[in-house]
């Protein structure tokens, strides 16, 4: 109901002017009767309140549910069908070709990527804190998305320089996105297919986050090697994902997420972190850092590692 309730941007529109089922079945369609029943649920719920035959947004809903915080369940009804289809995977053991919605629905992509790029503006400013790039003057972002840490970086840091690399289909979306933010003479886009051609090498520092849980096991070992290559001597590798226990049980949070990879990613999963740190030390990382949390913010679970190229 909050996801349906948000693709429709029903709390933007509800707003707090009272509103009455028939008003929205002119808006949005259908019947005045089937708008009463999902209404009368909301106000159940807490998200509306009822006078008489209208209703308007309560503060919850106003605040959590409308603009930009709705954006965030977006992906969550994108995704639906997919986990209709989750008993016929495990059975069939049949996954998706390739990556969805990334590379099979430029709409749904394009939503996902704002959802992520709202949650990675919350998360920046604390990484940003915990990192030390003062001696770096050139930066790679693997599978940046919109940029927006590479942004932050160079925000944050005035000598450096971006370089984010983006699948093809999604560099556009990026190029858009650092120009609208002012920052195009500082990071720059390149649109390549990294599982089949090599990235860019000098870089002082390599930042790769929440890449590796959507690959296979060949792939990351691979995807290892070539940041090794891309790194300048002493060179620093800042890795960020879901690193999970030995018997990859927990943290719940990446257990389950692992099912949803199972619905969108040929191989995806989330990893263990002794099969991470054993992918970099075989491509020749040293001096590798214990995992600390990425941001004290409530929905980032994920971790980050440093290492470095000896």
């Amino acid at each position: 109901m909050l996801i349906t309730a948000a693709h429709l941007e029903l709390f933007d529109w509800i707003g707090k002017r009272e509103k009455t089922p028939e008003s929205l079945a002119a808006y949005f369609g259908g019947s005045a009767p089937g708008w009463e029943i999902f209404l009368d649920a909301l106000c159940g719920m807490g998200l509306l309140r009822k006078r008489e035959d209208r209703y308007a947004s309560t503060l919850v809903a106003s605040r959590y549910l409308s603009g930009d915080a709705a954006t965030f369940l977006l992906p969550a009804y994108d995704a639906w069908e997919l986990w209709g289809g989750l008993a016929s995977t495990l059975v069939t053991g049949k996954r998706p070709a390739i990556e969805k919605p990334f590379f099979t629905d430029p709409r749904k992509a394009e939503r996902l990527l704002h959802g992520l790029d709202l949650h990675a503006r919350e998360i920046a400013p604390h990484l940003i804190k915990k990192l030390r790039l003062s001696a770096c003057k050139t930066l790679l972002d693997v599978g940046g998305g919109l940029g927006t840490y590479a942004i932050a970086f160079c925000r944050f840091y005035p000598r450096l320089q971006a370089t984010l690399v983006e699948h093809p289909a999604i560099a556009p979306l990026a190029r858009r996105a650092v120009r609208e933010a002012g920052m195009a003479k500082r990071v720059r886009v390149v649109g390549i297919d990294f599982s089949r051609v090599a990235l860019p090498q000098g870089f002082d520092a390599v930042f790769v986050s929440n890449v590796l849980h959507a690959r296979g096991i060949t792939e990351n070992r691979s995807l290892a090697r070539q940041l090794h290559n891309c790194l300048n001597p002493q060179g620093q590798l800042i890795l960020r994902d879901i690193f999970m226990t030995r018997d990859r049980v927990a943290p719940e949070w990446g257990a389950l997420f692992s099912v949803l990879l199972l619905l969108h990613t040929p191989q995806g999963r989330c990893y263990a972190l002794d099969e991470i740190l054993g992918w970099l030390r075989q491509a020749g990382f040293s001096h590798i850092t214990r995992p600390f949390r990425s941001s004290p913010v409530p929905f980032d679970p994920n971790q980050v590692l440093i290492a470095k190229k000896s």
